[in-house]
């Protein structure tokens, strides 16, 4: 028996070995970079049929601008989108936590699996895609549907509902994308404010006072997200709508901002861009 005992604990020993997830292994360091991937992941279209090249051009210029020479990829979620370096062939149906799946699988197959850390840059839904790609790799990570891990350093979103959108009864009820992104929906209970990947993601979230789809309040998931600002006029007086908080590269601004490192919120009306802020999110490993 004693023998056989021994047989049987290391064959549970060997077993167990076999099957522990392989996130045990040390993830990379966070550091100040401006030569890491950056991904971009871009909102809901009505249409379905975003172009991610000239999506996110503005956002490549401006980062190209101030130094950044890493690799820019795009990531797309709809059947009718042109120009997305990646693409997976979704609807308006598609559900927000599987597109997170999908471009979980996309950044472990590419960079994850070579312990390579990757930024990443959303607008809008893509922020919420974003999370559901870490916060699904931590509930279920290893079990054959999710990756067992990612790194994803820094997150910088334009304008995501965080905590939900009112888009109109009439979308919700025809469009599942809209239904997930209603304030106190089931996807997003089932999100965590700031999901950590296993490298420790840093948030930064940009919102716009004027903002046409998205309150300043969800935009920032709360004011909880790591850093956070909200953007009110410029010293010239424009405003920025839904689409500007993603193109605004230029300019000084008036706002409202937060970085993990502070008590408490301050104004001021020296601020730079909402890209420009995304840069400096980027680029520091620790606050911005």
């Amino acid at each position: 028996m004693r023998g056989g005992t021994v047989v049987t604990v290391l064959s549970l020993c060997a077993g167990f070995l076999a099957t522990t997830p392989a996130f045990a292994e040390a993830a990379p360091a966070r550091a100040n970079s401006k030569t890491r991937t950056t991904v971009f992941v871009h909102g809901w279209s009505r249409s379905a049929n975003t172009n991610c090249e000239s999506t996110w051009a503005p956002a490549k210029k401006a980062l190209r601008s101030k130094g950044f020479t890493g690799r820019f990829v795009t990531f797309g979620y709809y059947g009718g989108g042109t120009r997305c370096d990646h693409e997976f062939a979704g609807t308006t149906d598609t559900r927000i936590q599987e597109l997170g799946r999908r471009l979980a699988w996309f950044v472990d197959s590419q960079w994850t699996t070579y312990k390579q850390p990757v930024d990443v840059v959303a607008h809008s839904m893509g922020g919420l895609v974003t999370r559901a790609a870490i916060e699904g790799v931590n509930r279920y990570g290893g079990d054959g549907d999710w990756p067992a891990r990612l790194y994803i350093e820094d997150v910088v979103t334009l304008g995501t509902p965080h905590a939900g959108a009112n888009l109109g009864t009439a979308c919700a009820l025809t469009h599942e994308q809209c239904s997930d992104m209603r304030p106190k929906s089931g996807f997003l209970k089932w999100l965590e404010y700031n999901p950590r990947s296993q490298m420790s993601t840093e948030y930064t979230a940009i919102a716009s006072d004027h903002d046409q789809w998205v309150a300043r309040k969800s935009a920032t998931n709360n004011y909880r997200a790591d850093n956070w600002v909200t953007f009110g006029k410029s010293t010239t007086g424009a405003k920025m709508n839904h689409t500007a908080v993603r193109t605004t590269s230029t300019g000084t601004w008036c706002g409202v901002y937060q970085w993990e490192d502070m008590s408490a919120s301050r104004k001021s009306c020296d601020g730079v861009s909402p890209l420009q802020r995304a840069a400096l999110a980027l680029y520091y490993h620790d606050n911005v």
